[in-house]
């Protein structure tokens, strides 16, 4: 399967997901799905850099996304974003996601925490519901990859 794992980090990538996820997973693409980084230069290029020497990293704004997936479909896929819609657009759009990892989603007003570092609120808990409505599609929580994972769908659905 092309795309080996989607993971939702308001960081995008950063130490933990640059050292640890892609060393624990085997991928020659990381693509980052981020408006405001897609439309920043210096932003861009810091992603890039974060993974230079290990992978490529691609950086597109979510209305490129399912595009730049379907061009890269003959490589192994990482990806990332912020918000777990993201995901749920590209499902939605017929792409085939195995597992969306949800790693860090962090404090803000009206969240509630769920986990050391995934704070929700309503209309995300949905998201995340909605996402686990797709056939084939595992979603769960874990901060590295070492972790064991969590459900957090059946988490959400018991009210935690």
């Amino acid at each position: 399967m092309p795309i080996t794992m989607s993971r939702v980090d308001e960081r995008l990538i950063h130490g933990q997901m640059a050292l640890s996820w892609i060393n624990a997973v085997s991928v020659d693409t990381v693509v980052v799905i981020d408006d405001a980084s897609a439309h920043d230069e210096m932003a861009t290029m810091l992603l890039e850099m974060a993974v230079s020497g290990r992978v490529e990293c691609i950086v597109c704004d979510q209305q490129h996304a399912a595009e730049v997936i379907s061009q890269h479909m003959d490589q192994d896929l990482f990806l990332c974003a912020k918000d777990p819609a993201v995901y749920l657009k590209l499902l939605q759009q017929g792409i085939k996601l195995p597992e969306v990892n949800i790693g860090g989603i962090y404090n803000a007003p009206g969240r509630k925490q769920l986990y050391k570092t995934v704070f929700l609120d309503d209309k995300t808990r949905q998201v995340i519901l909605d996402i686990a409505k797709f056939e084939g599609t595992k979603v769960e929580y874990r901060m590295v990859p070492q972790e064991m994972e969590q459900d957090i769908v059946a988490d959400i659905k018991a009210g935690k």
